[in-house]
């Protein structure tokens, strides 16, 4: 796990709370306008070519792709949400969590009772690492389907739930460990240049990054971690402390990043992205998760 420190700050959503009575058959977002939040969705097919949104404000799931540089909605359909209304804090709150999650298993309508999840279900990672460092508590988050005698008004025990002929469609964009659904409160959206700065200014920052680590600046390395820092076995002081004694055992470090996956979800940061790594004594690639 990578924390990183203030600059985050100027990539920080918006929020808001208010809800509406039911779901519309399509959002009314001017088509010019793009999700904040989903900086970038990465161009290899080793991670998902999509990423799930949910709007709890406006009680919608849609459904994003990757098209060149920026990305594109391909599905809007409606959705319900907890019976309670905001962020999920602890078991049986009947609230729906928000943050970036991903799916984990799918259940067939032969695992499932049919009256509360419909024809399909996928798990989700609920709590999740920022949800686990705050504490919070439940499971069984899942996005699921309803038979069509069960209005969409009627309220979850904290899932997202559509109908069973969108599930049905909805299974064809989920990859199981890979495939994120972000969950917001209200979905803010900017247009395309405003994206495009937010896109840029994450990848120079990551860069900024990856050349402090790779020149052995342990100092300027380290400004990019938060003082709260914490991975297995490290702090922020013990992580500077190991740093600074690997420095001393390589004559050179080379680190190349490629194919990053950016998305943020107010103050929480998940980039993933393809690392090669190599130095005098060992060289590896792989795939690195950085959580800020």
């Amino acid at each position: 796990m990578t924390a990183w420190t203030a600059p985050l700050t100027a990539f920080a959503e918006d929020a808001s709370v208010d809800k509406t009575e039911a779901p519309q058959s399509e959002t009314k977002i001017d088509p010019n306008l793009l999700p904040s939040g989903l900086l970038q969705i990465s161009g290899t097919d080793a991670f998902s070519k999509y990423v799930f949104l949910v709007d709890k404000t406006a009680r919608h799931l849609q459904v994003y792709e990757r098209k060149g540089e920026t990305i594109e909605k391909i599905i809007d359909v409606p959705s319900d949400m907890g019976k309670a209304m905001g962020n999920k804090s602890k078991r049986d709150d009947h609230r729906t969590p928000e943050g970036i999650y991903f799916f984990e298993k799918k259940l067939e309508k032969t695992e499932i009772p049919f009256n509360l999840y419909g024809e399909l279900a996928f798990t989700t990672d609920y709590p999740n690492i920022f949800d686990r460092r705050e504490s919070k508590t439940g499971s069984g988050i899942w996005l699921h389907a309803v038979p069509d005698t069960v209005p969409l008004t009627r309220g979850s025990r904290g899932c997202v739930v559509v109908r069973n002929d969108v599930i049905r469609k909805l299974r064809e964009y989920i990859k199981l460990k890979e495939t994120p659904i972000l969950i917001f409160d209200k979905v803010n959206y900017v247009d395309k240049a405003e994206h495009d700065k937010r896109r840029v200014a994450l990848t120079e920052f990551i860069e900024g990054w990856r050349k402090a680590w790779e020149s052995q600046d342990v100092e300027k390395y380290m400004t990019y971690y938060d003082k709260d820092f914490k991975a297995p076995g490290f702090t922020f002081d013990t992580w500077k402390n190991h740093k600074t004694k690997m420095k001393d055992q390589y004559e050179f470090i080379k680190v190349q990043l490629s194919q990053p996956f950016m998305l943020l979800h107010k103050d929480q940061l998940i980039v993933k992205t393809f690392q090669r790594y190599e130095s005098n004594q060992h060289t590896d690639f792989g795939v690195k998760t950085v959580y800020a």
